[in-house]
């Protein structure tokens, strides 16, 4: 879980130094987020995954934008980044930490905050008109705990929107991310 934790924050930071100055404010592909906004949210992932890996606290709640707001938030996830790199070569993925599920060992606690830095470097990148295709490992840990949630709490407010349909011809993170709500069409 650590590389897959280093990855996305990686992922994720590229996506964030591609965003031109001037598209800051406008719409992300989310309903009622800008790009500033989904970059602010995202960042708390980011916050909570070094935090896990340290043996700090973490809310239970997702991210607020506002929480994470930076004027500059690429040096914000740089900062992650090193902090991350760190920690990880002395953690102990079998230490227990809170997660969403409540008690469970660092990796699997891990897991919810890495694939929502994963999911929202997609987001970033569709945002901007741009077309991505996660890796490999980072996309199957994202289909894995979305399969792994009940209906109804995938669609609860605040999570997940209606699946979308997907292309024919869509891409394995297309398909996902359509059945997570977002639409995939044509990216420009």
């Amino acid at each position: 879980m650590g590389t897959m934790a280093t990855d996305a924050l990686k992922l994720f930071l590229d996506a964030v130094e591609q965003i031109p100055a001037e598209s800051w404010a406008q719409a992300s592909n989310l309903a009622g987020w800008s790009i500033r906004d989904l970059v602010g949210h995202a960042t708390g992932s980011a916050a909570k995954v070094v935090a896990l890996v340290e043996g700090g606290q973490i809310w239970a709640a997702p991210s607020e934008p506002s929480d994470w707001a930076s004027d500059d938030p690429a040096a914000r996830l740089r900062e992650l980044a090193t902090r991350l790199q760190q920690v990880l070569p002395e953690a102990d993925f079998a230490a227990p930490r809170t997660s969403p599920a409540g008690e469970a060992p660092l990796g699997q606690a891990m897991a919810f905050p890495v694939a929502d830095l994963a999911l929202h470097s997609w987001d970033v990148h569709r945002s901007l008109g741009r077309e991505v295709e996660l890796p490999t490992r980072l996309l199957g840990l994202c289909r894995q705990l979305v399969e792994s949630l009940p209906e109804d709490r995938l669609r609860r407010p605040g999570a997940f929107g209606p699946a979308q349909p997907a292309p024919q011809n869509a891409t394995p993170t297309a398909r996902l991310m359509a059945y997570l709500g977002r639409s995939v069409g044509s990216a420009t």
